[in-house]
């Protein structure tokens, strides 16, 4: 016996229940009864899995694809986990969704028992599946499902966003309902002033300049057509046409009217006039919208054609989507069932019968004329849909070719081909399109430069205020650059000084450089000092015993500077030896160097 599994989609995931004794309760009766009851529904419908949405925009796609009849991946796995895949049936609301499952191998039931079940799982399982949605926390079920409706809704509005095709199906219904209204009015104005001037309907025929007339003359007795008939040079350029007008309002048959009823016509007219003027501006709005949206169709079919087309089809891409065929038919889908019903013949041409190619063919090659346009209007429609840059080169192309296809087909000479009629307005596209990429690209080179030139403006107005901040507070900084004045001044005076320390630094470091050869000379030299110092006091013992304590320094006193002069006058120009070739000694002796041979010297 096969179990048999429900699907309930909501607004925080897939559901899927296990329905006990489906043969059983598989009555509307019976289901309604187990739906009532709580308790009796629990156990008629057992609960088996769950698979929540992670995020908004997943819940948004799979609602969407479960509303078109599609199966998503997240929904084909959660089945496959789920169900056996042998001995289950599956019970869905969507028989769009049952078809899907059953193309990917599942068995299916749709019947209305499976509505009820839906009813059911709302009234009774709507508490269990937010406590698993929000892992068992505080949720709040009706405001996702307020959150989800919206986004969905959005969504759907904004399928096609970078089109225009929205407001041209508004736009033709809205001249449709004009177009028949004003007819109505105008029969209605011909009929009640018909009365007072019945004439005058056979010498204006337009409806809008009828009603014109009508406001300018009102009471034809009393109208003055010596001084007033410059009013109706205004509307009416033809003098024969006025001409007219007056003769027959001199020999009119028509009665009087009241002057009440003068007014009403008279204030009817004025709606009409201004019905009028808005349906020629909703044209004009047309026509605009239209070479945006589809320059090559409006251009090959007419705009209020155009504008039929759209609208039945639903939008643009509809339309693109369509072959020839169910364009040319679109618009007689009534004729074509009940032609296809009492198997007679089908109908040639749907809305494209208005157009004036078909109305100029002859009867024989009405229906030749029609699927050659409807090959166009396709072809028309996709270049629309689908080209980067709007413009109606093909449809204009596409224009002279038709009207070379109705004389060929009245026996004219032949034509070119279709295909070399595209390859030039291809090559006219190309040109089109690159001259579009430079005039952008100029437009971001001149935007750049603004930019820039509006940053350095910027920069500039920050430095002047900040200017303008430091002279308002000139006092504190002044005594710091006093400060700063002076210790300038002072280090210009006692240049000398500083040089002077500067020499003696240069000194100490020439020293600490010095060779170690100089070294050995010097040492050498303070050897020989000390040994002349020693002869000196040599002699001085052996010429005899020493006089007096006074006497004997005396020639100890003379002895002494004679031997440092010397001394002091070698040290001086050793040390200016030792400058001048440190100054043209190289740079690789360093001062490590240098101590290392001060070691060596003094061992």
């Amino acid at each position: 016996m096969e179990k048999t599994y429900f699907l309930f989609e909501t607004a925080a995931g897939y559901a899927l229940y296990l329905v006990n004794q489906w043969e059983q309760i598989g009555h509307i009766d019976a289901m309604e009864e187990v739906c009532c009851s709580a308790d009796r529904f629990k156990e008629a419908v057992q609960f088996k899995a769950f698979q929540p949405f992670t995020t908004a925009s997943d819940a948004l796609e799979n609602i969407r694809a479960v509303v078109d009849g599609e199966v998503t991946a997240m929904l084909s796995a959660f089945l496959g986990l789920n169900m056996p895949k042998k001995g289950a049936q599956l019970a869905v609301v969507d028989p769009a969704l049952g078809k899907s499952l059953t193309a990917k191998g599942l068995k299916v039931v749709y019947d209305p028992n499976v509505i009820e079940l839906v009813r059911g799982c709302r009234q009774h399982e709507m508490k269990n599946i937010a406590k698993l949605a929000s892992g068992a926390s505080a949720f709040d079920m009706d405001k996702f499902h307020v959150g989800l409706g919206h986004n969905f809704s959005r969504s759907k509005l904004q399928i096609d966003p970078r089109r225009h095709d929205k407001p041209v199906i508004n736009c033709v219904a809205l001249l449709d309902s004009l177009t028949k209204n004003l007819n109505s009015f105008a029969m209605r104005v011909r009929e009640w002033y018909g009365w007072h001037f019945p004439e005058l309907v056979k010498i204006v025929p337009d409806n809008k300049l009828y009603c014109q007339v009508v406001r300018i003359i009102q009471c034809k007795n009393k109208f003055d057509w010596d001084t007033r008939i410059n009013e109706l040079k205004e509307i009416i350029p033809d003098d024969e046409v006025i001409a007219n007008i007056n003769k027959a309002a001199r020999q009119s048959i028509g009665h009087e009217l009241t002057d009440a009823c003068m007014e009403n016509i008279f204030n009817f007219t004025t709606q009409v006039v201004k019905l009028e003027e808005m349906r020629e501006r909703l044209n004009d709005h047309l026509s605009n919208k239209l070479m945006v949206t589809a320059p090559n169709l409006s251009t090959l079919a007419g705009n209020i054609l155009t504008g039929r087309l759209i609208s039945h089809a639903g939008s643009l891409v509809n339309l693109a989507k369509m072959s020839a065929s169910s364009i040319q038919i679109l618009g007689a889908e009534k004729a074509l069932f009940r032609a296809l019903k009492t198997r007679s013949n089908t109908p040639k041409y749907g809305l494209i019968f208005q157009s004036t190619f078909i109305g100029k063919a002859s009867v024989k090659h009405k229906g030749r004329a029609a699927r050659y346009l409807a090959n166009k209007c396709a072809l028309a429609a996709r270049l629309d849909c689908f080209c980067d840059v709007n413009t109606d080169v093909y449809g204009k192309r596409m224009v002279e070719l038709l009207g070379k296809r109705m004389e060929y087909l009245a026996g004219g000479p032949p034509h070119e081909t279709s295909i070399d009629v595209m390859h030039a307005a291809s090559k006219e596209y190309q040109a089109i399109k690159a001259k579009v990429a430079t005039e952008k690209r100029k437009r971001s080179d001149v935007q750049k430069e603004h930019d820039v030139a509006s940053a350095d403006t910027k920069n500039i107005s920050e430095v002047t205020m900040g200017d303008a901040v430091t002279a308002e507070q000139p006092s504190k900084k002044s005594k710091k650059q006093k400060k700063k004045d002076i210790g300038v001044e002072s280090a210009v005076v006692d240049g000398t000084s500083v040089d002077k320390k500067s020499k003696k630094k240069r000194e100490k470091s020439e020293e600490e450089a010095k060779s170690p050869k100089k070294q050995k000379l010097e040492k050498s030299q303070t050897d020989d000092t000390r040994a002349s110092k020693k002869n000196v006091t040599k002699t001085e013992e052996s010429q005899g015993t020493p006089e007096s304590p006074k006497e004997a320094a005396k020639p100890e006193v003379k002895s002494e500077p004679v031997s440092e002069v010397p001394k002091k006058k070698k040290e001086k120009k050793q040390k200016k030896a030792a400058t001048v070739e440190a100054d043209t000694s190289e740079p690789s002796e360093s001062p490590k160097k240098a101590k290392k041979s001060k070691k060596k010297a003094v061992e």
